[in-house]
């Protein structure tokens, strides 16, 4: 009995060693890439994580598979954001809290995103809008109700937006993000002028940013 529950802790063990190998070898990789490109190899993620270059070919077979794995985490973390969003019971709150959060992400790894999305195309893109579009939804519709949020903003609205947001950082204000969160809320209020033109579809949306992919590869 003793001898079993020994080796049980020791497979647990194993089993977190090569968890937090794993994770060491993709926090590494967002930081090499985004340093060297993808010039960069996997035994230079290894080397950059401590972790043996063996131990990183059992894990992946090639840089390029660790790469989406990267990206799978993004669009897990988007999609955790917009999750959190929709549940937030005050929808203002919600809807802040989302804009906020996810320009710090799209910012705070914006040159490494530019460098793996015109290798690997638009297919995370792609599915981070399919599942986050429902929950984002959920939310200016709660909005609307409240009478918080304009009736003719649309939920495929929102990438563009966070583009445009996007765009104002590293220009030397740390602030400046912020002023135009505030700004971009304020346009958000209900108002009796409405906006012009129709908001994209979400498989118009996807289909522009693979275009835009492939004209990068």
């Amino acid at each position: 009995m003793a001898t079993s529950a020994a080796a049980a802790g020791g497979t647990r063990r194993l089993r977190a060693d090569a968890a937090r190998n794993r994770q060491r070898l993709i926090d590494a990789a967002a930081e090499v890439f985004a340093a060297r490109g993808l010039d960069a190899t996997l035994d230079d993620i290894a080397r950059h994580a401590g972790v043996n270059v063996a131990t990183a070919y059992r894990h992946f077979a090639n840089k390029h598979e660790l790469a989406h794995e990267f990206l799978a985490q993004c669009v897990d973390r988007a999609v955790a954001i917009a999750d959190e969003a929709a549940a937030e019971p005050d929808p203002w709150i919600g809807l802040t809290r989302f804009l906020e959060q996810s320009l710090e992400m799209i910012t705070s790894n914006r040159a490494l995103l530019d460098v793996l999305k015109r290798a690997y195309g638009a297919e995370h893109f792609a599915e981070m809008l399919r599942r986050s579009m429902a929950p984002l939804e959920q939310l200016l519709d709660r909005g609307r109700a409240a009478g918080v949020v304009r009736a003719d903003f649309a939920v495929t609205d929102l990438p563009p937006v966070l583009e445009m947001l996007s765009s104002v950082t590293g220009q030397g204000q740390p602030g400046l993000p912020h002023r135009y969160i505030g700004l971009v809320l304020a346009g958000l209020r209900p108002s009796s002028e409405p906006l012009p033109g129709e908001p994209v579809t979400q498989e118009r949306l996807i289909e522009i940013v693979a275009a835009k992919g492939r004209s990068l590869t």
